[in-house]
């Protein structure tokens, strides 16, 4: 089974049933970069900080992806993302992938 989805900018997304997918498109990358940010914090968020997805993931899944998707800046001027502003970076990820997966069409083909 094949799932393509079609987002609101015409970008598309293609979900192979054994394994593997495709993503083409501002939208479709957009949702890629927040799906790893949105995991990256909640790794943060769920062991206080002691366990990352990456190093400094949450640090730059709000400088590198959240912040600039968002237009927010949820860090300090030098850069320092607290765990108050990681959560709030998460709600905003959130609202950002609701808004991209709410405007997008899926077929499935068997």
């Amino acid at each position: 089974m094949t799932t393509e989805v079609i987002y609101a900018d015409s970008s598309t997304s293609t979900f192979h049933g054994e394994g593997g997918s495709s993503h083409e498109g501002e939208f479709a990358i957009a949702r890629l970069r927040l799906l790893s940010a949105k995991s990256a914090l909640e790794i943060y968020l769920k062991f206080d900080g002691r366990m990352q997805l990456t190093a400094n993931g949450h640090r730059l899944a709000v400088l590198n992806v959240i912040e600039p998707l968002s237009g927010k800046t949820f860090s300090t001027p030098s850069g320092k993302v607290t765990k108050k502003s990681c959560r709030e970076a998460l709600e905003c990820c959130e609202e950002l992938l609701w808004a991209i997966e709410h405007g997008a069409v899926t077929w499935e083909e068997d």
